[in-house]
């Protein structure tokens, strides 16, 4: 699902660092560095794949007080070529990865370094949490 497009006065993010736009001193959103993917390394068990993504990369949700760390998998679904991004990433490993949720995601292809903003943003304001970060006001 393709999320509505922001009204004129509203400027589209230009980069993930640029979703987070109110509370900048509590949160960061960027793309997950290798340190961080390869603490998730791990077995993932033999079970269903829920989707195969294309166009994949991981991205953080960084809580600066905290300093916990929230890794989603967002891309393409290769099923109906729309965005998706998954609930928080627990394991990873070469061609897969699992969430949260214990759902599996195949990764297709190479990572990506252009995910999807506005779904981002959408996702994020669906979630509940978007307007706490100025995130810009995206909707499905």
């Amino acid at each position: 699902m393709k999320p509505n497009p922001l009204p004129p006065e509203h400027d589209a993010p230009a980069s993930l660092d640029d979703v987070i736009r109110t509370n900048r001193d509590h949160t960061r959103l960027y793309l997950s560095t290798a340190a961080e993917l390869a603490a998730l390394r791990g077995a993932i068990p033999s079970q269903p794949i829920k989707g195969e993504i294309g166009d994949w990369c991981f991205i953080t949700l960084l809580i600066s007080e905290t300093q916990e760390r929230f890794l989603y998998l967002t891309g393409t679904n290769l099923a109906d070529h729309s965005s998706c991004m998954t609930s928080k990433v627990t394991v990873i490993n070469g061609h897969a990865a699992m969430t949260k949720s214990g759902s599996i995601y195949a990764l297709a292809g190479d990572p990506s370094t252009a995910p999807d903003l506005p779904y981002i943003c959408a996702t994020l304001n669906l979630w509940g949490i978007g307007p706490r970060f100025g995130v810009p006001p995206y909707f499905f």
